[in-house]
């Protein structure tokens, strides 16, 4: 009953905000998508959670959250296996866009927070302590090496994915 007192609290105060679409006076229509983790947030099995946002002309158009299905061995392995389910919302979007003859210009925004995750897909540098995160979701770099993603760096502070994956404060809860 607490938690179901503090959603409708979270509700009333929160009626008046809505979703803003900024008008785009470009061509460009591609998505910006921002991903984030928590690494070992669950106390009770230490697996990490997985988080992002999907925006589009200032947007939200989706955006979800979910418990990764190992256990990470470190915060750049949690942001990898995070970027690879925002991969497979991007394809999933780019797919609806295309069959509604909405012609994506660029390649979609990817934004981590985490450098050692982006370093990772951008060097494609693999060594013994990241083979087993390069079997299973090498599927990130491939779709950066085919343009359909351009991952980049997000500072903590902007990283919108955050309301998907932990406990924030007030302020920046407000803000996101």
């Amino acid at each position: 009953m607490q938690a179901v007192k503090c959603v409708f609290q979270y509700l009333r105060g929160t009626s008046h905000y809505g979703l803003e679409f900024q008008a785009n006076n470009s061509n460009d229509t591609s998505p910006i998508v921002y991903v984030d983790s928590d690494w070992g947030g669950d106390r009770m099995d230490r697996k990490s959670i997985s988080g992002f946002a999907v925006l589009l002309d200032g947007g939200a158009i989706s955006w979800g959250s979910k418990k990764q299905t190992s256990v990470s061995l470190s915060t750049v392995e949690a942001e990898f296996i995070a970027a690879s389910t925002a991969v497979k919302e991007i394809l999933w979007h780019q797919s609806l866009f295309n069959s509604l003859d909405m012609t994506l210009t660029s390649p979609t925004s990817l934004l981590i927070d985490n450098q050692g995750a982006l370093d990772l897909i951008k060097s494609r540098q693999i060594n013994d302590c990241t083979k087993h995160i390069d079997i299973k979701f090498r599927h990130v770099c491939d779709q950066e090496d085919q343009g359909t993603i351009s991952s980049r760096h997000v500072a903590m502070q902007e990283q919108i994915a955050d309301i998907m994956t932990k406990l924030l404060g007030a302020e920046k809860f407000s803000y996101f």
